[in-house]
């Protein structure tokens, strides 16, 4: 099979299109021709060789996988060959897709049958690929660990990104007020296009001033946060009394000033979250098979082109999700 693989950490140059033996399924597991992998900054994090994650070398990437069972494992039950399947991309035993094994940049990937779940016939391989992070993260952020609330006020940071445009889509359908923020006037307005109530461009504008204005000086009740650095502190300072602050990423900046007396005096709560559970991912896919939430696709790349498709997500300039398609996923 044709996988991208890269064997010393670096820039998009590292990556390099080998020919690997297929992969055998041990027992419980099954194999997959892979129809659909979307990228994720983490896989850049990887790649550098500063994701804090235990990294061999060489590896192939790729987190969320949409495929066919081509081969089933030994004691493997209750699937069959050819089903379309997604796998969750945590296992047992530390298991973890594209991570501490082989993933989705690849023809094959072979992962534990209990990862397996079924993608609805109503939605395309490209799409379940798509929405896999953005919206299994985006519900876990909100409602497991921010709770949120019908007619609760909700700061997203950046927006254009695939979990901000999904956290956009969710809150807007649990009844929330929905402010974002974004570089780009541009994305802003695709972002409305979703639900947003009112953007904000923080290369322009003060963020928490603006968030201020809107609620008439009482700031948000949630502020959901993936970037870290400066729109970290913006969504601390924008929180109402009591607000809650969930965050699942820092790839602008990972180390951040923390003022801690307004903070304690504002009884803030700062929340952590990682990714998502199975029953999570399943309610998403089964939400987006009924059309209630739409996965956002920026752009799709044949497998010899994942440097290409890594550059693009590490230039920043697209709305939504990009996507390898090396089955031809549609």
């Amino acid at each position: 099979m044709q996988a991208v693989v890269f064997h010393e950490f670096g820039g998009s140059g590292v990556l390099r299109l080998e020919e690997l033996p297929d992969p055998r399924p041990a027992p419980g597991e099954v194999v997959l021709d892979v129809r659909a992998c979307a990228l994720n900054h983490l896989d850049v994090d990887l790649r550098e060789g500063v994701s804090r994650f235990p990294v061999e070398l060489p590896l192939v990437l790729g987190l969320e996988i949409v495929g066919t069972i081509r081969e089933l494992g030994e004691g493997v039950t209750g699937w069959e060959v050819g089903e379309r399947v997604a796998p969750y991309l945590l296992g047992s035993a530390g298991t973890f897709l594209g991570v501490t094994r082989a993933g989705g940049y690849a023809e094959q990937v072979a992962c534990p049958a209990g990862m397996l779940v079924r993608i609805p016939d109503a939605l395309a391989d490209v799409d379940a690929a798509a929405l896999q992070v953005a919206f299994g993260t985006s519900w876990h952020m909100l409602f497991n660990r921010a709770k949120l609330q019908v007619g609760e006020t909700v700061l997203v940071t950046s927006v254009g990104s695939g979990i901000g445009s999904a956290a956009v889509q969710l809150a807007k359908r649990a009844g929330a007020f929905v402010i974002g923020t974004s570089s780009s006037d541009e994305k802003l307005s695709r972002a409305a296009q979703d639900g947003m109530d009112h953007g904000i461009n923080y290369t322009t504008q003060d963020v928490a001033e603006e968030v201020m204005r809107l609620t008439d000086g009482q700031g948000v009740d949630v502020v959901y946060e993936h970037v870290g650095g400066d729109r970290f502190q913006e969504g601390l300072a924008s929180l109402a009394f009591s607000g809650r602050l969930v965050t699942c990423g820092a790839h602008a900046q990972e180390v951040v000033d923390f003022d801690i007396i307004p903070f304690f005096r504002g009884q803030k709560s700062v929340i952590g979250s990682f990714v998502y559970d199975l029953d999570e991912l399943e309610r998403v896919l089964k939400l987006a098979a009924r059309g209630m939430i739409t996965p956002v696709v920026a752009a799709t790349y044949p497998l010899a082109q994942a440097k290409e498709a890594m550059d693009l997500m590490e230039s920043r300039d697209f709305f939504g999700k990009i996507v390898l398609t090396p089955g031809g996923g549609a």
